[in-house]
């Protein structure tokens, strides 16, 4: 959710960035590729790019398990225990497996339609995926997190929900995949882009489907401020948090130091730390180094210090010197919005809101969040919230399998609770909080 973890790391690192780098894309010859497949017993395999990658598809198995498929010398793709044949684009068919156990998939008959679109005079990039029929009656804008992955190629939501009969357009944020510009996290900004979507989703989609937004991660910050200037259906909130940066960053460090084993004395000592990084961001990333020095100075060697990873921008201010931050922080965070609250905005809507949380969460704690949520419920607005209990970031979770190894997978019903709930209103269970088994 914070870019500037991503951009600090890349540029004082000579190893690969964690996400992909902007303007990267999928090779076109393979882009006709993507989308969901029907095999045999009622399977499904959902093809996309990967991380921004030129010549690597992802998978997404029908339970949830995804995976890279690294392209071989011989056409197949291959990854961990899947090996993917893709026929001529015009044929629309994959084999999966070889040999006797190989099996057919069909690419599903859904609609896609790509355009540009301008927002603040920049042309960007989006595709509209439509349900088989191409009649949908949800119409969903997707709201990429803080990476820089072409959502156009890489993201599996537009075609899971495509497929459930809710239509999605994903567009490639402002300097990424196929769009101009350079990349922003200023929240205001991201919303202008996502206005300009939604008209350009409405333009391409027959009828008038109920519309909304689908905020992931960074994403979920910027979806309400769509909603209070734009009339919506709905907004959902995928593993996005109801408090600011600044919450997040004090939510991190002490969850780090927790699940290190650290007392409440070396908690209430990081929240002293926290605070003066609270007051460099509030500050543009130029004021309040020489406190932060004096910490590091007289907390040197600190067990509980050495604990705390760069997931926050706490943890990276403790990776770098006060000269590289004060010059090149300001640029890295992208303009990233670090003093926005969300509260005020969200206890102003009234469009209908869906909350997907992950239990276990290590990017974006939600403890807070959903104290939040449940304030807004007694206070009567219309919030439904879901929670996953073992699901990380991403709304990804382990899934255990018969040989004993465990994989990363999408969250058990993910896909068929937010369709359920776009279309028809319904959750999986009582009440209007729903922690699931």
């Amino acid at each position: 959710m914070l870019p500037l973890l991503l951009a600090v790391l890349a540029a004082a690192s000579p190893a690969p960035p964690l996400d992909a780098m902007p303007q990267t894309t999928l090779a076109p010859d393979l882009r006709c590729l993507l989308g969901a497949y029907a095999l045999p017993r009622g399977r499904v395999l959902t093809i996309t790019g990967e991380d921004g990658r030129p010549r690597t598809l992802r998978y997404t198995a029908a339970e949830g398990r995804f995976g890279a498929l690294q392209e071989g010398p011989d056409g197949r793709f291959r990854g961990d225990d899947a090996e993917i044949y893709f026929a001529p684009c015009a044929d629309g068919r994959l084999t999966l497996g070889s040999g006797e156990h190989a099996l057919t998939g069909t690419r599903l008959a859904t609609v896609e339609q790509e355009t540009d679109f301008i927002s603040d005079g920049l042309r960007l990039h989006g595709k509209l995926v439509l349900p088989p029929g191409g009649r949908p009656r949800a119409l969903a804008v997707w709201i990429e997190g803080s990476n820089n992955d072409p959502s156009t190629d890489d993201s599996v939501w537009p075609h899971e929900l495509a497929r459930r009969g809710v239509a999605v357009f994903a567009y490639d944020k402002r300097g990424t995949g196929r769009s101009a510009g350079a990349p922003s996290s200023d929240f205001h900004v991201r919303a202008r882009d996502t206005l300009a979507a939604l008209q350009a989703a409405r333009k391409l989609t027959p009828g008038q489907p109920r519309l909304g937004v689908i905020g992931a991660s960074q994403g979920g910050w910027v979806a309400p401020i769509v909603a209070s200037q734009a009339p919506l259906d709905f907004v959902v909130a995928a593993f996005a948090m109801a408090e600011g940066p600044i919450a997040q960053d004090r939510e991190l460090v002490d969850q780090q130091l927790r699940d290190a084993g650290f007392d409440a004395d070396a908690r209430q000592q990081a929240r002293t730390l926290t605070a003066l990084t609270e007051r460099i961001v509030r500050s543009g990333l130029q004021d309040g180094y020489a406190e932060l020095d004096a910490f590091k100075a007289a907390h040197a060697g600190a067990p509980w210090l050495a604990a705390l990873q760069p997931r926050s921008y706490t943890g990276v201010f403790l990776k770098f010197s006060s000269a590289e931050l004060r010059q090149h922080g300001a640029a890295m965070a992208q303009g990233l919005s670090f003093d926005h609250d969300p509260r005020p905005l969200l206890e102003s809507l009234r469009t209908r809101q869906l909350w997907l949380l992950g239990g276990s969460d290590r990017q974006a704690p939600n403890a807070g969040t959903q104290e939040v949520l449940r304030g807004l419920q007694r206070e009567g607005r219309d919030v439904s919230v879901v929670v996953f209990p073992r699901a990380d970031h991403g709304l990804i979770e382990p899934l255990p399998l018969p040989d004993g190894r465990r994989v990363p997978a999408y969250s058990p019903g993910l896909f068929d609770i937010t369709a359920d709930w776009l279309l028809h209103g319904r959750l999986p269970g009582s009440g209007r909080f729903v922690v699931l088994p």
